[in-house]
């Protein structure tokens, strides 16, 4: 190894979040929000048997660079279950 990469600081989102609350106590960050972002993709998440490992770094660079806003799902034009108008 060359010694210019550093050790990912993986943490539960339990653990994120005090991170995350040293570095700024009046952040707004939760745990449902990490563990959301988890969930969507949006960060990498690291199996270490049943717990859910997440990189520091990977949410901070998140943070500072923002997401999108969710959008509204349109209902597919074609196939799948639509709403008949009775009135017709």
């Amino acid at each position: 190894m060359d010694g210019t990469r550093s050790i990912p600081r993986m943490r539960t989102a339990t653990k994120l979040v005090a991170e995350i609350k040293a570095l700024d106590p009046d952040t707004e960050m939760t745990e449902f929000h990490i563990r959301q972002l988890a969930k969507d993709g949006a960060v990498s998440v690291v199996w270490a048997g049943r717990k859910a490992l997440i990189n520091l770094d990977d949410v901070l660079d998140l943070m500072r660079l923002g997401t999108a806003r969710p959008t509204k799902e349109e209902a597919p034009a074609e196939g799948g279950i639509r709403r008949i108008d009775p009135k017709r």
